[in-house]
């Protein structure tokens, strides 16, 4: 696509109110499924910019500040739960390979946090509107999952004795983003300065994806997800 056409793009749809901009949106979204990947960029504009005035025009009510300090306690405890288990699994691996399992030669550890989305019944249906019907959240809950489909949180831990490493178990296992409190961009509203500590998947959903406070205080589950590889090379 020149960039001709992107500026054109771009005209077009910058004065489109939220609504606008999702009919626009499922317009593009069954094209890009067929494999149409020039459709992808337009659909992720036009998510940064029904986010931007779906925030901007956010209702920050007792109920659903409330709600936006659940998710932030749920993703921080979620986060410290996966990374246990992953320690844990680690350590679990390296005793048995330790105990000279004639299978065991390497082993790979994957832990991830995610958003789950099943289907459009994967949003809560909330009795009040923030944005007085600015969205229609279940047709765009496929989109989003779909657009962003990065973990919230990842970590992956390897044979440690086929690594060339100094580090210790404690450096290991630490998660380095608890050094920081995430209450930056749209987590910096003033309303939300009582919440004492903002976590970095809290970060990566409001912040760097396209989901709107609207579509995140609607989110029914995340969850985690561990996978654990044997490896056993039989050579010739």
């Amino acid at each position: 696509m020149s960039g001709k056409q992107v500026d054109k793009y771009i005209e077009k749809t910058k004065n489109m109110s939220s609504k606008e901009l999702e009919r626009e949106i499922l317009k593009l979204y069954p094209v890009y499924t067929k494999g149409k990947s020039t459709e992808k960029w337009k659909i992720r504009y036009c998510l940064d910019l029904r986010k931007h005035i779906l925030n901007s025009n956010f209702k920050f009510t007792p109920a659903q500040v409330k709600q936006i300090e659940k998710v932030n306690q749920l993703l921080t405890d979620t986060t410290a739960k996966l990374l246990k288990k992953a320690e844990v699994l680690d350590r679990q691996m390296q005793a048995i390979k330790a105990a000279g399992d004639d299978f065991l030669e390497d082993y790979y550890i994957e832990a991830e946090l995610t958003i789950e989305y099943l289907d459009e019944d994967s949003i809560w249906l909330l009795d009040e509107d923030e944005n007085e019907g600015q969205s229609d959240y279940q047709a765009m809950v496929a989109v989003l999952s779909e657009m962003f489909t990065m973990p919230l949180r990842y970590f992956h831990f390897f044979d440690k004795g086929n690594e060339e490493s100094t580090e210790t178990d404690d450096k290991r296992y630490e998660d380095n983003m608890l050094k920081f409190d995430w209450d930056e961009e749209e987590l910096g509203a003033t309303v939300l300065k009582h919440i004492p500590y903002f976590c970095y998947a809290s970060h990566l959903l409001f912040c760097d994806s396209t989901y709107s406070f609207s579509d995140i205080i609607r989110i029914k589950s995340f969850i985690n997800e561990i996978n654990v590889r044997w490896e056993n090379r039989v050579k010739c």
